[in-house]
């Protein structure tokens, strides 16, 4: 028995979830390349990224939970960076 096709809305949300994932990818190299986050905030975010993509790649279909974890890591990088730089 084959799965149920995904839904548009699946589909769009998981790329919305990706692409904060791939920007918070980006902010963190960034923060860390210009000297603005400490090493361990780098590498906890390195690998929160990691288990953050793993896990949305796993369950993309659900939709709530896959925008939260997306959306939360975004918020994680913020305000940990705002705390940590210098």
């Amino acid at each position: 028995m084959t799965p149920p096709q995904p839904t548009p809305r699946q589909v769009l949300y998981a790329l919305v979830a990706a692409g904060f994932v791939v920007v918070v990818m980006i902010l963190t190299i960034g923060a860390a390349a210009a000297g603005l986050a400490p090493t361990w905030w780098s590498g906890s975010l390195a690998l929160a990224i990691t288990l953050a993509a793993t896990w949305i790649a796993q369950n993309w279909r659900k939709t709530g939970s896959v925008l939260l974890v997306a959306i939360g890591l975004f918020v994680v990088w913020l305000v940990g960076t705002l705390l940590f730089a210098g």
